[in-house]
């Protein structure tokens, strides 16, 4: 049997990660950047992240079923290429100077964080499909490794491009890297068909008039089965916590750092290192009974770097928080893709996806206004989410049971 590696189209699937996740260490941070200078507060960026979620509650709803009818790789391509249209579309609006541009690049981060989603569902499609059921849990893992490695190498970029540049810059590097992206997925062949059919005006009429009827299905197929809503609600904390981490940063660096921005830079790629030394040892660590462990050992670093301004502890709060924040994020997700049913799996990724976008419309304004009050409460706000997931996953790790299929 083929591993992760001697696979072709999963290793150049992997390369278009580590692409795209490149481009997400350079924007993520740059347009938080962008949107402190222009307002001198975090709660532009709380309110653009929140934004993005709302773009997603929009969106997923019709993209799982037309993910389903089309091929994964297709629609990861245009999906990538449309993310490189929306970075240029903001750094457009920020060199023109016209009028107040904090709504306009909020509307244009809305469509990135909509094509964002559409990528992520048709990778979940594609890993569920054509990533071997004994090798899934070590390709999610080889793929937190692979993002996490993007996301570190395009945070020292940041930090070479903050110390020359502009933050602009940063973002017009994050669009040839959603471009090369795009490229390298296109060079994936797929062995066997995943049952599409060609993109055609009435492919999208059925698909979109049998959209109620989808979901009712696969509503129905699970509802005996609560513990599988429980883990898809149980998904949102693992991205709740990392945009919560980012958002929280700059601040952070500005009040015990003297604003020097590298140091952003070098937290988050502390934070990404945490998860890509978890890569390797997921197969003994990314385990149901520890979900719990995962989630409280996150909420535990929030609360600590409430408490203190030494960075040692810093440093080591971002390295745990990774580490814990890919395993819990790893398990989840393999076992969403192995537990959907054949024609459910971009829907399913789709759940999961919405859960997400509806934890950061619902949370991301919360923990916003906490650090308002100020940065420690900021922190501490997370941890007490983290803490309540950590508590309900509990159920999920004593009840949940895998899915046995023949093969």
């Amino acid at each position: 049997m083929k591993t992760v590696w001697q696979d072709a189209k999963a290793r150049r699937m992997l390369g278009a990660i580590l692409m795209s996740s490149l481009g997400f260490g350079l924007n993520v941070l740059a347009l938080g950047q962008v949107l402190f200078e222009l307002t001198g507060s975090t709660q532009a960026f709380v309110t653009v992240l929140a934004s993005q979620g709302i773009g997603a509650i929009c969106v997923l709803p019709f993209c799982g079923p037309l993910v389903d009818a089309l091929s994964s790789t297709r629609v990861y391509i245009a999906a990538a290429a449309a993310k490189a249209a929306c970075v240029l579309t903001i750094v457009g609006i920020t060199v023109a100077h016209i009028g107040d541009p904090v709504p306009f690049i909020m509307a244009a981060a809305v469509l990135l964080a909509v094509f964002d989603n559409v990528e992520r569902a048709a990778l979940f499609k594609f890993t569920a499909h054509h990533i071997s059921k004994s090798a899934v849990v070590k390709f999610n893992a080889v793929n937190g490794m692979a993002f996490q490695v993007g996301v570190v190498i395009g945070m020292a970029l940041l930090g070479v491009v903050l110390a020359y540049g502009s933050p602009t810059k940063a973002l017009l590097l994050s669009v040839c890297a959603s471009a090369a992206c795009a490229l390298v997925a296109s060079r994936v062949r797929l062995e066997k068909s995943e049952n599409t059919r060609p993109l055609s005006a009435a492919l999208l009429r059925t698909a979109l008039l049998g959209l109620l009827g989808d979901w009712r299905q696969m509503f129905r197929q699970y509802r005996g089965e609560l513990v599988v809503f429980a883990m898809v609600v149980t998904c949102t904390a693992d991205f709740l916590f990392a945009n919560s981490m980012s958002t929280l940063v700059v601040p952070l660096v500005d009040r015990f750092y003297d604003g020097r921005s590298w140091y952003i830079s070098v937290l988050e790629a502390t934070f990404g290192t945490g998860m890509i030394t978890a890569s390797f040892f997921t197969s003994r660590t990314a385990k149901q009974r520890l979900l719990p462990v995962w989630l409280a050992v996150q909420a535990a670093a929030a609360l600590l770097l409430s408490r203190t301004g030494e960075p040692v502890i810093h440093f080591a709060a971002f390295l745990v928080a990774g580490f814990a924040n890919l395993n819990s994020l790893v398990w989840l997700l393999a076992s969403l893709q192995q537990h959907a049913g054949e024609g459910d799996k971009a829907k399913m990724a789709s759940l999961r996806l919405l859960a997400i976008g509806l934890g950061s419309v619902v949370l991301m304004p919360f923990v916003g206004q906490a650090a308002k009050v100020s940065l420690g409460t900021g922190y501490v706000s997370v941890a007490a989410i983290m803490l309540l997931f950590a508590l309900g996953s509990v159920w999920v790790a004593a009840r949940f049971r895998p899915r046995v299929t023949a093969g």
